[in-house]
């Protein structure tokens, strides 16, 4: 998803404090385990980790950072399971911040990797990744046409790691995990590769589609267009789930709405992401 703080202190002090407790009895637990391996286990940054136990983090942690920790301390990777496994100020963060309307056991099964968060700082890898996790998977001749001989040593790469794997009946590609979730501040990063693969000299083929809209907003007309992206992402997420429907063309949809410039900063505010 993407990646943003809040400073709402009066609630990030109980999501720290608690985590802090979570980790520290994680650790009492493993005493060969240190800090930094901890926080390179669970991809967590170290600094963020060593400021947490220190009590020097002021600010709440990142959703993702908070979930991603979480994860690793309940050695629980299906974000549905884990929303139930916590209670308190952290179950309150992430069920506010990670909607159950996709998140939920009946609809996916979606799960935080930090290791997969780390192959995807490479956005070939990101991209062929997300066109092996596909239903239908995809293939080297997919992956060639659509990135070249870069594309093609990625690819072989990403197999030689085992984070896509080769149906030996038809030699189709397919991601090792299907239903993955990307660190927020990554996938912001990641959404300009996929911008990028935006064709606007192909709008005749009738498969493509880009609106920029924008204007001043109250809250509340923020809160309605909001409302209305969410419904969207929801019905897009129901079609491309219904397998009658599902095909060989790698296609993708990017929803982004955001404030220009500085989003201003009041007692309004609750941290929630989506």
């Amino acid at each position: 998803m993407n990646e943003t703080t809040s400073e709402h202190s009066h609630s990030s002090f109980s999501v720290n404090q608690e985590l802090r407790r979570m980790t520290a009895a994680y650790l009492d637990k493993h005493p060969g385990l240190t800090l930094n391996a901890l926080a390179q286990r669970s991809g967590v940054p170290a600094t963020t980790m060593r400021r947490l136990m220190q009590e020097e983090q002021r600010s709440e942690l990142a959703p993702h950072t908070v979930l991603a920790l979480t994860s690793y301390l309940l050695k629980e990777r299906k974000i549905s399971k884990i929303l139930k496994l916590v209670e308190g100020p952290i179950a309150d963060l992430l069920n506010k911040c990670f909607d159950q309307f996709i998140f939920d056991e009946k609809s996916s099964t979606h799960e935080m990797s930090a290791d997969l968060n780390t192959v995807f700082q490479d956005k070939f890898c990101y991209l062929i990744y997300k066109m092996a996790a596909n239903k239908n998977g995809t293939s080297i001749d997919d992956v060639k046409n659509a990135f070249g001989l870069v594309g093609l040593r990625k690819l072989i790469d990403l197999i030689d790691k085992n984070w896509i794997l080769k149906n030996d009946k038809d030699e189709r590609l397919h991601a090792r995990e299907k239903n993955f979730s990307v660190d927020l501040a990554l996938a912001h990063e990641l959404s300009h590769a996929l911008v990028d693969l935006y064709k606007p000299c192909d709008v005749k083929s009738g498969l493509n589609l880009f609106y920029s809209l924008s204007e001043g907003m109250s809250e509340e007309g923020i809160k309605k267009i909001k409302e209305i992206e969410k419904d969207a992402v929801k019905k897009i997420y129901d079609v491309m789930n219904t397998e009658s429907l599902q095909g060989d063309l790698p296609y993708f949809a990017l929803i982004v709405s955001d404030v220009m410039g500085p989003t201003p900063l009041n007692e309004a505010n609750t941290g929630v992401l989506q």
